[in-house]
């Protein structure tokens, strides 16, 4: 085994995952391969039960103005093409710095056990897809992800993301609960 794929998306569950994809990385001698798919799903008061949030105050702020505004409104086409639609607005550059934060703080993970990491491009995708797609350009010998995500529904059920990751790709894939 030469590469395993992570993607995170910064909850307590992916930290779980990611140890459990440090110990294979430690016994097989492979490197983490660090993903993070863009939070554009999620709300505002989601995103604040981060943990990496702590490095970043401005950040918290930024999101805390946000969960106070107003909820915005969407078209009916805008809805039904996009079920996961947030109802309060996150600006990309903000959602980008998240997920740098996230991927750093994964990768000093790594760097305090002496494993190999690489940090992969942030991407746009939504979650499954993005996994799925980069499982296809890397070609990775195994996923190891969480099984749920920031959503509480999410917490009483398999996530989707890791379910649909699961069915997608051929090689192996570890959802860690």
């Amino acid at each position: 085994m030469k590469k395993i794929l992570f993607p995170t998306d910064g909850s307590k569950i992916a930290g779980h995952a990611l140890d459990v994809a440090l110990d294979l990385a430690e016994l097989h001698g492979a490197q983490i391969l660090l993903f993070h798919a863009i939070l554009r799903d999620k709300e505002p008061e989601e995103l604040l039960n981060l943990n990496i949030l702590a490095d970043d105050q401005n950040l918290t702020e930024e999101l805390k103005v946000l969960a106070e505004g107003k909820k915005r409104s969407a078209a009916i086409e805008e809805i039904l093409s996009n079920p996961n639609l947030p109802e309060k607005y996150v600006p990309p550059e903000l959602l980008q710095k998240i997920g740098d934060l996230i991927l750093n703080a994964a990768q000093r993970v790594c760097e305090k056990r002496n494993l190999k990491s690489e940090i992969l491009p942030v991407n746009g995708l939504a979650a499954a897809e993005g996994i799925v797609g980069t499982v296809e350009d890397l070609n990775p010998d195994m996923i190891v992800l969480g099984m749920r995500g920031l959503r509480q529904i999410e917490s009483m059920t398999f996530g989707s993301v890791s379910s649909d990751v699961c069915r997608s790709v051929s090689c192996r894939c570890i959802a860690v609960h």
